[in-house]
């Protein structure tokens, strides 16, 4: 399949887990066949993930010119929102991850067959219970730690 070449929906795209590190942290790596991936259910919400810069500022007293520099870079953190299901798989193996201070792979699998894949902490996994008529549901955080692996629709 070619990349597309106009907008497409988030209909089918897919996020799954693994407890294992890739050898490397390229596609080979994180495409081998010792990577196992647990697909996790029911997600409503990826949120974000990209890069951010953090920019620092120096003022000269002289010129009262701020001069900005870009440092270090960040990321970001997916805020993913679930609907909860405490028997999927994928939903309990990111609650062990959240009690963890282990990192894991993560795979987001796009309709038009990209592929991101990503070493990341998962930050929170908290319940979002709300009110009477409203699903229960699962909020994570999963920090980002290195610069996503995007493999290309073929």
């Amino acid at each position: 399949m070619a990349a597309p070449t106009t907008v497409q929906s988030m209909s089918g795209a897919t996020l799954a887990i693994s407890a294992a590190l890739p050898a490397t942290y390229d596609a080979a790596g994180y495409g081998a066949t010792t990577m196992v991936y647990t697909l996790i259910g029911s997600i409503e919400n990826f949120g974000n993930h990209g890069v951010s810069g953090t920019i620092s500022t120096f003022t000269d007293v002289a010129t009262a010119t701020v001069t900005k520099v870009k440092g270090a870079k960040d990321y970001g953190t997916m805020s993913l929102s679930l609907g909860s299901i405490p028997s999927d798989a994928g939903q309990a193996l990111l609650d062990t991850a959240a009690e963890s201070t282990n990192r894991y792979s993560v795979k987001m699998t796009y309709p038009s067959g990209a592929i991101h894949y990503m070493d990341v902490l998962v930050a929170k996994a908290e319940f979002n219970d709300g009110q009477v008529n409203d699903i229960q549901k699962r909020n994570v955080d999963l920090a980002i730690c290195r610069k996503p692996v995007v493999i290309a629709a073929v």
